[in-house]
């Protein structure tokens, strides 16, 4: 096979690697405009039990991130492969945990919320 023929079959996946190194530990959805101090206050946090997160190629934490970071209010997502959950941190008033329930599922992941 010629380096050419390798490179379009894995420049997909090196392009996925790519985005994930840089993004694993703390992905913060969007940059906000408000004063740290006013925004801090009124951000909720809860962890989502994934069981279907077994992936080892990280496609399920793009396809979780991707769908997460696409609605409004969510700050920043953390997952944790090993335990298979993901942690939001969101805007109750922009965005409410059925939704994120609901994205979960409609991608094709159905979560739970983990517990405390």
């Amino acid at each position: 096979m010629n380096i050419n023929a390798f490179y379009q079959k894995t420049r997909p996946s090196l392009c996925v690697i790519a985005l994930l190194m840089g993004a694993i530990t703390v992905m913060p959805a969007y940059a906000t405009t408000a004063p740290a101090s006013a925004t801090q206050s009124t951000l909720v946090t809860t962890v989502f039990k994934v069981p279907g997160m077994t992936c080892a190629d990280k496609a399920c934490d793009t396809s979780i991130y991707i769908a997460l970071h696409r609605l409004h209010g969510v700050k920043k997502i953390q997952m944790d492969d090993m335990a298979k959950t993901v942690t939001v941190r969101y805007d109750p008033k922009d965005v409410s945990v059925p939704t994120l329930l609901h994205t979960f599922t409609h991608i094709g992941y159905p979560a739970s919320i983990a517990p405390q």
